[in-house]
């Protein structure tokens, strides 16, 4: 994994900005402190035991957020190009995450670092709205999950998840799909079989 500062026009273009409605000079300011880093597929981004010290958005590529469980391994979330991702509690209380996040596919993930962003949610109202929004997009992307694994079919949880990842199926292993949607492999094969 290669990290490295943008330029101010690399960091100006990024689609988060846009899709957050972010005021020009907060996204400025944000631009100005943002981290790049290239991940070859099947880099660690971060590992179980330390603290996500970042608000990630995919530029390109594909990740998986996932953890352990009686020695299995737990898929929580996949974020693709366009998506913010990060560990909500590890960042918010600095403790550290039980998650780990990989690279599916070579990617080229943004990082917006803690400390600086605090800062500038001091002077900024506007930065304050835009890591209010992060945040909030979690809450209700956690609660839309929690629904999901509690009240829908798996059949239900798949066109959900191909609704929200249209393109999941030819970039992600099933094994984690599978996992993703709480059920089996064989269960998840049987599933796709019904379209």
């Amino acid at each position: 994994m290669k990290e490295s500062p943008f330029t101010h026009e690399e960091a100006m273009s990024v689609g988060l900005f846009k899709n957050l409605n972010t005021p020009k000079e907060a996204a400025a300011l944000i631009a100005g402190v943002m981290k790049r880093f290239d991940l070859k597929r099947g880099d660690m981004l971060l590992k179980e035991g330390q603290i996500c010290k970042y608000i990630y958005y995919v530029s390109t590529g594909a990740i998986r957020q996932y953890y352990f469980k009686r020695n299995k391994e737990i898929t929580e979330y996949f974020a693709l190009e366009n998506m913010g991702f990060f560990c909500v509690e590890s960042f918010i209380k600095h403790v550290p995450t039980y998650l780990n996040i990989t690279a599916l596919e070579n990617a080229v993930v943004i990082g917006i670092p803690r400390e600086p962003l605090f800062a500038l949610r001091k002077i900024n109202w506007d930065v304050e709205c835009f890591y209010r929004t992060c945040i909030e997009n979690s809450l209700i992307t956690s609660q839309h999950r929690m629904y999901s694994m509690q009240f829908e079919t798996a059949r239900e949880r798949y066109e959900r998840m191909i609704h929200d990842f249209p393109t999941i199926i030819q970039r992600v292993p099933s094994v984690y799909i599978a996992s993703y949607l709480g059920i089996s492999p064989e269960t998840l094969s049987r599933v796709k079989g019904l379209k």
